[in-house]
């Protein structure tokens, strides 16, 4: 017993004792659990951001190691080679959904890997040596923030209720007037931008790069930062991404073992918390205290009715500011009880929601 209360505290306290280099993979980890988070703004489910990954990496490393660029811009020039190469793949998968979209993007990486597996200008299957170490955590984290600055700025802007839409419903969506195929394409774009510059982050980290540092392996890899920390909120990534990265190092004291404790921890996250763990509400102090002062109120009458996706879907579009609310109940809104039956009680909710 006293053996695995060492254990736990070491594990727990190893986070203080994590060097700049250990610092720097997470951070990489968690841009690119944001890069697989941005296509799922939309409902799009990206096997590919490994590929993405692979490309950006090897663009920054021809461009610093062969012809001399400036790191910064050579990040810049490998975000956007990669966004670009993105969107030409998303203009003919993004009308694909669910599992043949995950199939469409797996086999991309796939493509991706056995290219540069052949590709002898950046030494084919041995891969590129000697690459500068220009990777420190002032680019890591300055280049994180920029995104979770971005992703914050998402969420309430015209764009971010767009996507809203679009993965809430496309059918709907479109009926709004909101172009089904730009918001996909921008956001599976955005994601691409944003693994191709973690890809240079992590080739000039690593120091060397080889094709099979981007497999399909590691995409599942990027994907579970997502499924663990939560899939709904950007924050959730990050976690996930922390708790991946740091175990994998914390738990090598138990030598083979500690595939057993990872998956049963997974498989824990996903028994009691599907959704991962960081939900929509779970950070929402101020909807806690809410829901604990509607309770409290015993002489108000509220019944919990079922509302046709019709209904809340006309609702939503004369009132933008009901998108989220419409996403947290789904099929169901609560409703005062008054004498005009369940129109008024319709309009009494809407009263509250304006």
């Amino acid at each position: 017993m006293q053996v695995v209360i060492d254990s736990i505290v070491n594990v727990i306290l190893g986070v203080f004792s994590l060097t700049e280099a250990d610092w720097a993979t997470i951070g990489i980890n968690m841009i690119m659990g944001l890069s697989m988070f941005l296509p799922m703004t939309v409902g799009q489910l990206s096997f590919g951001q490994a590929g993405f990954m692979s490309i950006g990496a090897h663009i920054a490393v021809v461009l610093t190691l062969y012809a001399g660029v400036w790191f910064p811009l050579a990040l810049l020039i490998a975000g956007i080679g990669t966004g670009i190469v993105g969107l030409l793949l998303g203009v003919p998968v993004l009308r694909l959904r669910g599992l043949l979209l995950a199939l469409v993007t797996f086999a991309f990486g796939q493509v991706v890997e056995v290219f540069f597996l052949n590709f002898k200008p950046t030494g084919a299957a041995e891969g590129i040596k000697g690459i500068f170490p220009y990777t420190d955590l002032w680019y890591v984290f300055g280049f994180l923030a920029l995104v979770v600055i971005f992703l914050a700025r998402l969420r309430t802007s015209r764009m971010g209720r767009a996507f809203e839409a679009v993965k809430l419903d496309e059918t709907a969506a479109e009926a709004m007037g909101i172009s089904v195929t730009r918001s996909k394409l921008t956001a599976f774009a955005s994601g691409a931008f944003v693994a191709g510059v973690g890809g240079g982050l992590y080739a000039h980290h690593a120091m060397f790069i080889q094709y099979d540092n981007f497999d399909f392996k590691h995409g599942v890899d990027i994907a579970t930062y997502m499924v663990l920390g939560g899939m709904d909120v950007f924050y959730g990534p990050l976690l996930g991404a922390f708790i991946i990265t740091y175990l994998s190092t914390a738990l090598q004291f138990l030598a083979d073992w500690r595939w057993e404790v990872w998956g049963t921890i997974m498989l824990l996250v996903m028994i009691f918390r599907p959704q991962g763990i960081l939900g929509r509400n779970t950070l929402n102090v101020r909807r806690w205290f809410s829901a604990r002062q509607a309770a409290a109120v015993s002489s108000r009458k509220e019944v919990t009715t079922p509302t046709p996706l019709g209904m809340l879907q006309t609702v939503w579009r004369r009132q933008d500011s009901v998108v989220r609310e419409t996403h947290y109940e789904k099929d169901w809104h609560t409703a005062e009880l008054l004498p005009g039956g369940a129109a008024g009680a319709a309009s009494a909710r809407l009263r509250v929601w304006r």
